[in-house]
Order: C-alpha cells, then structure tokens, then sequence
C-alpha cells in the first residue's frame, strides 16, 4: 500500500543529494542524543525517477553490467527501452516484488585454488538493490564503526593497513588476533538481519519486506529459496554484511575503544590512560574490512581472552562461527600476520618504540596475481593490429593495478621487481613476431607520466606511426598512506569537498533532470519514438550537458534548460553505441538546426564555421529532427 512521502519531491539529482544529505544528519543527531533513528517512506524515495535514473546510471558503469541474470535480459537490453516504459517497469517490480532466481558462477580466490560462488540476480533485481542501497546507505554510514572499512564509499584498504600501523607504533602493542570467519556471507541470518535494520532506523515494512524476499531468491538448477546467507554478487550484499556484523564492531568498541565512562574526557587518549590505569579492561583495537579483521591488544594472555569471547559472541549473537584453523594469534615481532593482501610486521628499528612497520606483498596472493597476469601476456601473439594494442592497454592497466595497490608497502619496490624482469621478457616473446624492440620506457608513446625518468627498456611495437609499449612491473615507488579522514562522507558538502581535495579528482556537476524531464515531453509532444530517443539517450544526454559545463559545443555560449539540443554527433553508429556519451553533443536548438542545415556559415567566425564543417562531415544524407 502506498504512503505519502513526508520528504520533499525529488525533480534532480540536487535533491537527492539534499535527502541522501538529511538521512545522514538526522540520524547523526539522533545517535549522539542517545535515540535510534526510525525511517518510513522510504520506498517512495526509492521509487523516485531521480533515484531510478541515478541507480541505472550507477549499474551501467559496473564491471558486470553486460552479464545477464537467468532472465536472459542485460543492462544494454534495458538502456534501449523506452524512458517511460524502463521507470514504470522499475516501479512495478518495487510495489509488487518478486526476484527473479539467480544465476550461479564460479570464480577464484585470490591466491588460492579454490573457486567461492557468486549469485548474479537479473538487471531488474540490480535496479531494485541499487535503489535501495542509494536510500540507505546514508542512514547506515551515520551509524557504522569508524574502523571499518570494507564495501564503503571513501575508505579502503590501504587506509585499514595504516590505522594497524599507527596502533601498533602509538600502543606499542604486538599482539594481533587475525580473525577469519567462517564462511560469513553465507551464513548470515535473515531473521537477525532484518531486526538490525529495524534496529538502525529502517521502519518502512515495505523496504524490509522487498529485502527478505531478496535474500531468499534461490539459484537456478539449485535451490527454489535461499534460507541463510546474502548472495555474493548482489548489489546491496555488502552493504547488508557490514550492517549484520555492526553488532558486533558496537560490541567490542563499547568493551574499550568506546567505552562509557563516568568522567567525561575531552580527549579519547586521556580515556585511554584512565582505563589503563583504573580499571581491569582488556584492551581492545579492532579493525575490520568487510569479514577480514584483525585486534590489536597488550598480551597474549588478552588475546587468548578476547578471541574466546568473540567467538561466544558470533556464535549466540550472530549464528556465525571463528575458522578455527584460520583465526591466528600473533605476536608481530616474531612473525607478520597476513592482512588484505599484505604481510604486516615490526621489526628493530629507530623509533620511540624500537620498532618500525614493515610491510610486503602477501607472496601467495601476489603470486596468483602474476600468474594469471602472464596467461593473459602470452596470449598477445594472437592479435593485431587495434586489437592488440587494446590487449596490450589492457596489460598495462592490470599492471598498474597491482603497482597501485601494494605501493603502501615498504618493500613494495624490493617485491615487485622479483617479477618485472620476467614479465617483460614473456611480453617480448610474446611480441617479437609483431616486430617489437627493446626501447627505452621514457621514449614510447604510451603512459607518458608513468614511464616518465625511466630509461629501463621494455618491449615496444610499432602502430601508426606510435610506440606502444609494455610498462613494467618495476616501474613503481612506495607511497604514504593516510589515516581515513573522519571528515570525509559522500553525504555532507565538506566531507565530498574534503574528499575530493585528497584524491585531487573533479567533482562533477549535478545531473540536470529537469531540463532533461522537458526534453521528454518535447520528445513525446514530436512524436518521435525511433529506436534512438530511448532511456539510454535520454539518460545520457544529462552527463555530456554536464561534461560540456552546460556550454553550446557550437558557439561555445552557456544554454538555457529550454534552449537544449543533443547532437548525434555520428547517427550512423548502432543502437548500442549511438547514445554513448562520447557521441552526443549539447547545443542550442539554432546552433543544432545550423549542423544540420546546408547554409553558408561562413559569416558565424571561423572557430565556429571549422566546429560546424566537422560535425557536418559526420552526418549521413538523412537529418535528424531533434
């Protein structure tokens, strides 16, 4: 049954922003005042064109937006429907929810031989999981451990890696529990879990009702219902894993870290002395990125202590159990604990403590990354031409992955140079029938910034008149890692500022949805309902008016809502690349008749006159109208 929304309209992606904003402050507010935050109506936030739009959007970037669930339909399939058609669908599918069952794959783990199952849902019930998890997200973050930093936005593991560093050199403590869950996401209880998201706000029945039944969607040729677990592969498992285990972050921050004191301390470390000193405590540092934590305590003894009664804890509070043979305790002057992909240890150094960190590549999980790196360079034989120079940038993207990723370390260099050689001399086999030549890495024309000082040869083909080359694995240097600014959030304006001022990237304008929304009655008033003017265009054309800055690509002036055009910049491509964003072109409705217009435009300045010939020559003999 439906319920009037008590939020206001959302008619652009600045209003969403506004709500997405208010649900974080609000419950903020709430939590500090000691109260728990209740929600309702939130489905129609969901069901909001705005939240529809931005959910596609965000699904059409995924890695996975091309694979199909077991309804045999894409997220293209979808992008070339018709606007009206894809936003009542998604309304349908949120009023009367029924998932479709999910689709079984198996892929690796992460330097392992073992393969772990993901379950991807069909497009519509993407759709679904990302409208939600735009809604509650907010209200979540507002909520969630400081210290957790695993599937949320602006965190991730390089920043867990050093808050271990900094409490370990700030305490002095080297005992660490590595925690290992067993088989956690699998395992989770739906009845605990909805009762925790009651219990964190959401009281809109609705929502919790549409997640039940997401969870419990089977797999093909498997199960007809899911009793346990969160599917791997859903958009909003994350989410929903670090809202189940949020119970027990409270519960083991509340034992020290957070701990309820009498007298009231300005400063979290004269807390800290006073417990040392006062009281009995165990003391308590934990860190958590999604199922993989650590604790940080004094002693062993302490450690002995706490992993008992975490264990306690999972199994009566959360029916989850500790991997007995995979929960470690250690003492890191001895020997490193294995943490997301990193061997992390202290050894003799110069410092207050008479220890520094030392941390590497974990040598399993890099391993397997460089094998199935390897694989992939030796298949460059088969290709030519643009192909393989596609192969070859896509080489160099993995390689750079793995670079940018174990850079915090500080053998990073040491590690990765162990493999760089053989890498490029694979590359150079794998490459010497296409001609290529040992050049120096500052002379190619590829990855310019990169290979920039480097005069280490690697293997290098010629294409038109270019010099592609092979980066090298060795190309990188060891890079400090902050701690997670507590500041920064996606849901205040000085957290996205605080945020994009680390990260040196650009913030993009807000999408215009209302001229975009005028655009379509304009489309519907024309009558024209070609294969072209379908949600994908209609999408789309609201991200390049905003990487063209709202800007005629004609004449260069800003454009009013009511004086907006999108240009095919090429009509002949195929459907399902004709409404990409590189394709459209935001203009004035004068300056867009004039493209397509036989008439001299000499007259208009030759900066002008030169766009126009350009866009002309693109056009086949048949015009567009709009």
């Amino acid at each position: 049954m439906a319920q009037e929304s008590v939020y206001p309209k959302l008619e652009s992606e600045s209003d969403l922003q506004s709500v997405l904003d208010y649900l974080y402050a609000t419950t903020k507010q709430a939590i500090e005042e000691g109260k728990l935050p209740k929600y309702k109506n939130l489905l129609e936030l969901a069901k909001s064109e705005v939240t529809i739009i931005t959910a596609i959007h965000n699904i059409k970037s995924n890695h996975g937006s091309k694979t199909a669930g077991t309804d045999d339909v894409t997220t293209p399939d979808i992008l070339q429907q018709q606007y009206p058609e894809v936003i009542l669908m998604v309304r349908n599918a949120l009023d009367n929810y029924n998932p479709h069952l999910l689709r079984r794959v198996w892929i690796p783990k992460p330097g392992k031989d073992e393969k772990r199952p993901l379950g991807i849902p069909a497009v519509i019930d993407r759709i679904v999981q990302e409208t939600l998890r735009i809604i509650i997200e907010p209200i979540m973050e507002a909520q969630f451990f400081k210290h957790s930093y695993g599937f949320r936005p602006m965190r991730d593991a390089h920043m867990a890696l050093e808050r271990t560093t900094v409490v370990c050199h700030k305490t002095g403590y080297h005992w660490i529990i590595e925690g290992d869950i067993k088989g956690c996401f699998d395992n989770i209880n739906h009845t605990k879990l909805i009762k925790q998201l009651w219990h964190m706000g959401i009281h809109d029945r609705r929502i919790l009702m549409i997640i039940k039944k997401m969870l419990k969607a089977g797999v093909m040729n498997e199960l007809p219902t899911t009793e346990l677990g969160t599917p791997q592969g859903g958009i909003i498992s994350p989410l929903l894993a670090n809202i189940y285990l949020h119970k027990l972050d409270q519960w083991i921050v509340r034992e020290w870290e957070e701990k309820k004191t009498q007298t009231k301390y300005t400063k979290d470390n004269n807390k800290i002395k006073a417990l040392k000193k006062r009281t009995n405590l165990k003391p308590a540092y934990l860190i958590r990125y999604a199922d993989d934590w650590i604790l940080i305590t004094n002693t062993k003894a302490n450690a002995e202590k706490w992993k008992r009664r975490i264990e306690k804890y999972l199994d009566t509070k959360l029916k989850l159990k500790l991997s007995p043979d995979k929960t470690l305790i250690t003492n890191v002057k001895k020997r490193p604990i294995h943490f997301l992909g990193f061997h992390y240890k202290q050894i003799p150094g110069n410092s207050r403590t008479g220890r520094i960190p030392c941390t590497r590549p974990d040598d399993k999980r890099l391993k397997a990354k460089i094998n199935e790196l390897r694989k992939h360079i030796k298949q460059l034989r088969k290709y030519n031409g643009e192909q393989l120079i596609h192969q070859i940038n896509v080489i160099n993207s993995a390689i750079t992955g793995i670079g940018n990723y174990y850079k915090p370390a500080t053998m990073v260099n040491i590690e990765l140079n162990k493999y760089a050689n053989s890498l490029l001399y694979t590359a150079f086999k794998a490459l010497k029938s296409k001609g290529a030549q040992w050049t120096p890495a500052n002379e190619v024309n590829n990855l310019i910034n990169r290979h920039a000082g480097y005069t280490t040869r690697i293997p290098a083909v010629k294409h038109d008149n270019l010099t592609i080359g092979v980066t090298s694995l060795g190309f990188v240097k060891w890079e400090k890692t902050y701690l997670k600014n507590p500041a920064e959030t996606p849901y205040t304006p000085e957290g996205r500022n605080a945020y994009y001022e680390r990260t040196s990237k650009k913030q993009s304008l807000p999408r215009d949805d209302v001229t975009m929304s005028l655009t379509l009655s304009e489309l519907i008033a024309k009558g024209l309902t070609e294969p072209k003017y379908n949600f994908e265009y209609l999408m789309n054309r609201a991200y390049a008016f905003n990487r063209d800055k709202r800007k005629c690509k004609v004449c260069g002036n800003p454009i009013a809502g009511h004086e907006l055009e999108t240009h095919h910049i090429d009509p002949n491509l195929p459907l399902d690349q004709i409404n990409k964003v590189p394709n459209l072109a935001s203009t004035h409705k004068w300056c867009h008749n004039l493209i397509h217009s036989t008439k001299d435009v000499s007259n208009l300045g030759k900066e002008i006159y030169v766009k126009i010939l350009k866009l002309r020559n693109k056009l086949s003999q048949k015009l567009e109208v709009v």
